[in-house]
């Protein structure tokens, strides 16, 4: 798989996230996404949609040969930290 496929995939999964996010608290908790204390979740995870190919393709270059990142929470847990992920690129640079 190319680069730019693995992005718009890892862009799509990375929404789908978002997607989940929003229909789970809004919905299942009725919250409003958008009230205070969930905007603050609603922005990190809006900018973990952006942050998440990046990520995606880093994270598995550097894991390749690592078993245990395989498991089936790995993308989950990629999502999660994605914009800290960079951040921190960003500061080593």
């Amino acid at each position: 798989m190319s680069d730019k496929s693995a992005q718009m995939l890892s862009f799509i999964i990375g929404f789908f996230f978002f997607w989940f996010y929003v229909f789970i608290a809004g919905s299942i908790f009725n919250n409003d996404v958008l009230s205070f204390p969930y905007i603050i979740l609603t922005i990190y995870f809006f900018i973990s949609i952006f942050t998440f190919p990046i990520v995606s393709l880093e994270s598995g270059e550097e894991t390749s040969g690592w078993e245990p990142l395989s498991s089936k929470y790995s993308l989950i847990f990629a999502y999660l930290v994605s914009p800290i992920w960079v951040i921190i690129k960003i500061f080593k640079n």
